[in-house]
């Protein structure tokens, strides 16, 4: 929660003594103002290290700590008083320490209270959620009657209102269990485990998926592989294929975005592939982090809210796997931007929960 962190500091009701970063926000201290060589600075490294203490190429100290998921560095002080004219002040560790503990309390008071309010709200739909799953249970089993040899064909030969409801009910009941696991990723082991052929989930996902956004974008979803393993998993792992495949089509500079799936002698694993802006080193590192959007994200789709990478990693450990990002350079522009082949995978173990 450190947007009502920044909220305080900038409203004086708790102050900072030193220049301060708040997850790439700037603060300037109260005591001590920022000095002209930390606001030219262009490296701003002091943002990115991640041990305790960090020394930039300007021989200046900075200090980090993590509270949840916020960052707090204060930046912009000398070791020792080594210069005749001092230009910055020495930091007191035992101060830093007493201020920096109060901010973690208070800082953990603010998500305690913030996730108590979200539950409160959240549990208002509880049963809206259950009367959509029954729509969509029930929609489904109308689309399973028609002409077709797979969930796509089945759906494509669907009334537009069949399609539609069976959306829209599918769409809900998965967003707010997205919401659900942002505020509180315990909730993706909650429930019963289901027996799931994953190849038929995807199948589902990427029809619904194609049908509501795809076809208007002119996408084609390429499943490939065979995979007829079955494996118990809880009611969270949709999530991860809307997930991934959303964020495919979100991306994608190119028409088809493939999806394989192939049975292996541990489980199931899976790709998702398309052709869109090269991610960085730096980005692969962030991109599942809470509210983490890339150098493009906001250029290509400016409604996001780097909420699906996130959440669906939570899923995939509470099924005891990782989700892996690769980037391949394709070597041309397309739009300004560097042009990638982008592979997100993962394999399930058989025995996941």
């Amino acid at each position: 929660m450190s947007q009502y962190l920044i909220d305080i500091f900038e409203s004086e009701l708790f102050s900072t003594p030193w220049p301060t970063f708040i997850d790439r926000h700037f603060i300037d201290g109260s005591k001590i103002k920022i000095n002209p060589i930390c606001k030219s600075c262009m490296n701003k490294e002091c943002i990115d290290f991640t041990s305790f203490k960090n020394v930039c190429y300007k021989n200046l100290v900075s200090y980090s700590r993590t509270s949840g998921n916020t960052k707090i560095i204060v930046f912009g002080f000398e070791e020792q008083q080594k210069l005749k004219k001092q230009t910055f002040k020495t930091l007191s560790l035992e101060s830093y320490n007493k201020w920096i503990e109060n901010i973690i309390l208070l800082n953990e008071k603010i998500d305690t209270e913030s996730l108590k309010k979200t539950s409160e709200i959240l549990h208002f739909f509880h049963d809206p959620v259950k009367l959509a799953d029954q729509i969509k249970i029930s929609s489904e089993k109308m689309i399973d009657n028609k002409v077709g040899d797979s969930f796509k064909d089945k759906l494509s030969n669907s009334s537009n209102e069949l399609i539609s409801i069976y959306q829209s009910s599918k769409l809900l009941t998965d967003s707010i269990k997205m919401l659900e696991i942002y505020f509180n990723p315990e909730s993706a082991s909650y429930g019963q485990t289901i027996r799931t052929n994953i190849y038929k989930l995807f199948d589902k996902v990427q029809a619904i998926i194609y049908f509501s956004e795809g076809k208007s974008r002119n996408k084609k979803f390429n499943l490939k592989g065979k995979s007829h393993r079955e494996i118990f998993l809880y009611e969270s792992f949709p999530i991860i294929p809307l997930s991934l495949i959303h964020n495919a089509l979100k991306y994608s500079k190119s028409r088809e975005i493939d999806i394989s799936i192939e049975d292996t002698a541990h489980g199931v694993e899976v790709h998702v592939s398309s052709v869109g802006p090269q991610i960085t080193e730096q980005e692969i590192d962030k991109i599942f982090e809470k509210g983490f959007r890339g150098k493009y994200a906001k250029r290509l789709h400016h409604d996001g809210m780097g909420i699906g990478l996130y959440v669906a990693t939570c899923v995939a450990t509470k099924h005891n796997f990782n989700i892996n990002v690769k980037s391949k350079p394709l070597n041309y522009a397309n739009d300004s931007m560097q042009m990638a082949e982008n592979t997100f995978s993962f394999e399930v173990n058989a025995n996941a929960v």
